[in-house]
């Protein structure tokens, strides 16, 4: 079995690069004060601009968008500093369902809800599945000591990396419950997370897990054990459901709704992110993280099918962590895996434009800024939908913000979202 110090070991790696190319050389910067304002994508239908224009015949189009946070609180730089402008910024863009990932802290979730209520006033998102608990006291206070010795002072994204590199053999005898709880909440200290962990507390959530898990045993789960991903939509929910998905690390989940908005007609709504192929981070299992990915898309497409029956209008939205290469400067990433999604039939709407741009990219200043090309891996594809789709990017501007006493340039997130208007055709 492998030992805690490496469980712990895939987890920060993997969370640093959830959604990314699994360059573990790559800079992380963050994020503030938007630079010249968030304009929405001119290719996007503006809200009202479509029902004005339209014939008598033809309904507004119904706009379906999916966006990666990059709130990983304890790994990524500056999140507190990026939450608020991102999450404001993203209840501006003209979008009628969100799927969003890397919402992994309750707060910035209630942030997000309060803050699109009016817009978007349906919600599904699986609660956290674990709380306080966990540890012995046995196993908190060889590592808190060895925080206090090595890592004083330090919080957040600079304690944990030094936990690793200095207290791994403390980190080595912790169980996966006691791990589990200790990385719940980036912001508190050793000794405030210590205090909470101990296992005379009690475990409310313990319960709190949809019935529906695709195969394989529990695994180390950051964040309190939530998935990150979450549905906003206008449009009424009529139906939903949930499937956690089999995972080497942090819980990973597909989110189902039904909707019938009036534009477009009944249409099903899977929102998710898969893991990334992590190089350079071991896997605990001794197996890879590309069989992880492939594990997680059989149960993905499987729960599919059983949802529409291989029938209707359906959206896979998300960060899929997969994507083709398109000239001059979209590299593929785990093409093979993108195929199998083709040859289920789905389209993507977005990737065909002859506009595409990458949406994990180099010159991105949280994934380095520097470099020409990029990946395509955040993905609105589409099965058995009769009508007409363009996409656009959202969410694409530079923010300022002040870090210590010095200016820190950044995107938003890591990643830049990705809105793909519906428009139903007239029969």
């Amino acid at each position: 079995m492998q030992t805690a110090w490496l469980r712990s070991a895939a987890i920060l790696g993997a969370l640093a690069l959830s959604a990314c190319s699994g360059d573990t050389s790559r800079a992380r910067e963050s994020a503030g004060a938007p630079e010249g304002g968030v304009a929405p994508p001119a290719a996007a239908p503006q809200p009202g601009a479509a029902r004005g224009s339209a014939g008598p015949k033809q309904a507004s189009p119904f706009r379906v968008a999916t966006y990666n946070g990059g709130l990983a609180m304890g790994v990524l730089k500056y999140v507190d500093e990026r939450a608020e402008p991102l999450i404001r910024a993203l209840a501006e863009q003209p979008v009628d369902l969100l799927c969003v990932q890397e919402f992994w802290l309750e707060e910035h979730w209630q942030q997000l809800v309060s803050a699109t209520s009016s817009a978007l006033p349906h919600t599904f998102r699986l609660p956290p599945g674990r709380e306080d608990g966990g540890c012995t006291q046995q196993e908190t206070d060889p590592l808190v000591a060895c925080a206090a010795k090595s890592c004083a002072g330090l919080t957040q994204h600079a304690l944990l990396p030094c936990l690793l590199q200095s207290c791994s053999a403390r980190l080595t005898s912790l169980s996966p419950d006691c791990f589990n709880c200790l990385s719940a909440n980036p912001r508190q200290g050793p000794d405030e997370l210590a205090r909470a962990c101990l296992r005379t507390r009690t475990n409310s959530a313990a319960g709190a897990r949809p019935p529906a898990r695709a195969g394989g045993a529990a695994a180390v789960e950051a964040y309190s054990g939530a998935s990150g991903t979450a549905l906003l939509t206008s449009a009424e929910i009529l139906e939903r459901d949930a499937l956690v998905l089999p995972s080497a690390i942090d819980r990973r989940a597909v989110l189902y709704a039904r909707i019938s908005p009036p534009s477009v007609g009944e249409l099903h709504v899977f929102c998710t992110h898969l893991t990334a192929s992590l190089e350079g981070v071991p896997h605990p299992r001794d197996t890879s993280w590309q069989k992880d990915q492939s594990a997680q898309l059989d149960a993905l497409l499987d729960y599919i099918d059983r949802r529409t029956g291989g029938r209707g209008a359906t959206a896979l939205l998300g960060d899929l962590n997969t994507g083709p290469a398109k000239a001059p400067s979209i590299s593929a990433r785990l093409p093979a895996h993108y195929d199998r999604l083709l040859a289920r039939g789905f389209v993507n709407p977005y990737a065909s434009q002859e506009d595409a741009k990458c949406t994990y990219c180099f010159d991105n200043p949280l994934d380095g800024g520097k470099g020409t090309r990029g990946l395509l891996i955040d993905h609105v594809l589409l099965r058995g939908f009769e009508g007409d789709a363009h996409g656009a990017q959202i969410m694409r501007s530079n923010l300022t913000i002040e870090a210590g006493k010095k200016k820190v340039k950044s995107g938003f997130s890591d990643h830049y979202g990705l809105l793909v208007a519906l428009s139903r055709r007239d029969t």
